[in-house]
């Protein structure tokens, strides 16, 4: 018997290949490997890690003789966190405004996941569609607006970052998000990040 019965709430677990469809960033500058949770209500919350290897080329430079990572690189994962907490909000309302179940467009999602993973249970002609409609999509978020965050801890090689973004509100066309990365359960970084949204394009009114 097919088990049809849904993971509980924030079970959403993504791995690269997903994350790399839904945010703009590519390698070198992909800050996160995975999204480890996802959570749209009553606050909505996206959880991601990133690991740290010592063969990353930002090391070239930062620092000769001592793998410490940049920080500047800690606040883009945060940013990039922020950025897929919007995506994934836009994804659900997007399938509840063509009449669906907003949960519809997650699990799309997830069954993209099982295709990168080759799993023997991945839809195929699923995984197709939502493949060719994530690549014709624009990202949700512009470039933030403003970036308000404190870097408390170094980060090294060998290490695992943990992100977690949180919607703060949104004003009009801007969304903030309170952003925090830690290492090993000690946060090294926290603050909040203000973006533009991208709403689609309104048609012109007609010539009179």
């Amino acid at each position: 018997m097919k088990n049809t019965a849904r993971p509980h709430p924030g079970a959403l677990s993504l791995g690269s290949n997903v994350v790399e469809l839904l945010l703009p960033q590519r390698r070198p500058m992909l800050m996160v490997d995975r999204i480890e949770s996802f959570v749209a209500a009553p606050t909505p919350s996206l959880e991601a890690s990133r690991y740290i290897s010592a063969n990353e080329i930002f090391f070239d430079g930062h620092f000769p003789g001592l793998h410490l990572w940049p920080g500047c690189l800690t606040i883009e994962g945060m940013g990039q966190t922020g950025h897929l907490l919007v995506t994934l909000l836009a994804v659900r309302q997007l399938a509840a405004a063509e009449g669906g179940d907003p949960e519809a467009g997650l699990e799309a999602l997830a069954n993209l996941e099982l295709g990168f993973r080759l799993h023997p249970g991945y839809r195929a002609e699923e995984g197709a569609r939502v493949l060719s409609r994530l690549r014709e999509q624009r990202p949700p978020l512009a470039v933030g607006a403003a970036v308000d965050v404190k870097l408390l801890q170094p980060v090294f090689a060998g290490q695992r970052l943990d992100y977690r973004a949180t919607l703060a509100g949104e004003f009009g066309d801007m969304v903030r998000t309170a952003v925090e990365a830690s290492v090993a359960g000690t946060v090294v970084a926290r603050g909040t990040m203000t973006g533009a949204l991208l709403r689609a394009a309104r048609p012109a009114p007609p010539e009179r």
